[in-house]
């Protein structure tokens, strides 16, 4: 569905970019925060699960967890580049069928959406203004639990995405980069019905893992 979030997206996150994503994929195995989140949702002993994945990119998420605990996935993405790779990916690995993709906003769609065991939102919430829109529309959606990364509150993450935004400016590139309050995350979870049961840090990156 056309909406200005998807062509900022696709502007910003291009073919060119998805296929070189996937070879790192294909190479070295998903990303050391995407680990994260993967350890995260295996952690919960499921079997058989629904998944969300929301701004799954090439679908590094539904790709691994389809192996395991998931028998079936939502990818929504406002990347039509990303979700092209993802969709090519799944065809290869032959789950096509259990994916149903989506190009969209996803505080959009959100409403239309059946609710899945697990929602994972991989640095997505770092690329969404209203990050209060997004994590509650997640949150409506999730049965049993949520995983996701974010930006490490820390003073050179905070340097690196000034300088990045001041950048994107000069260029007049409409795209921005967030570093949302994590207190603040937090406390919309809980209001949600979601608790806190795990947290793991990288140099960058900070994953948290929540329960009903």
């Amino acid at each position: 569905m056309p909406c200005n979030c998807c062509e900022i997206e696709n502007n910003t996150f291009t073919e060119g970019d998805a296929k070189a994503n996937l070879r790192d994929y294909r190479c070295r195995g998903p990303a050391n925060q995407t680990k994260l989140i993967l350890e995260a949702v295996r952690s919960l002993g499921l079997k058989d699960a629904s998944l969300l994945d929301v701004g799954g990119g090439i679908g590094t998420i539904h790709h691994e967890l389809l192996k395991d605990v998931a028998r079936e996935a939502t990818h929504v993405d406002a990347s039509s580049a990303y979700l092209k790779v993802a969709t090519e990916e799944a065809k290869r690995l032959g789950h096509e069928a259990q994916v149903k993709f989506i190009h969209a906003d996803f505080t959009d769609v959100a409403g239309e959406l059946p609710q899945a065991d697990v929602v994972t939102l991989d640095r997505v919430v770092c690329c969404y203004p209203n990050f209060r829109e997004l994590l509650k529309a997640a949150s409506s959606k999730s049965r049993k639990a949520i995983a996701f990364t974010y930006p490490r509150e820390a003073w050179y993450i905070k340097t690196v995405m000034s300088m990045m935004n001041f950048f994107q400016r000069v260029r007049n590139d409409p795209f921005r980069v967030f570093l949302h309050p994590v207190s603040e995350m937090e406390a919309l979870l809980n209001a949600e019905g979601l608790k806190k049961v795990s947290v793991k840090q990288l140099l960058i990156w900070e994953m948290a893992l929540y329960r009903r």
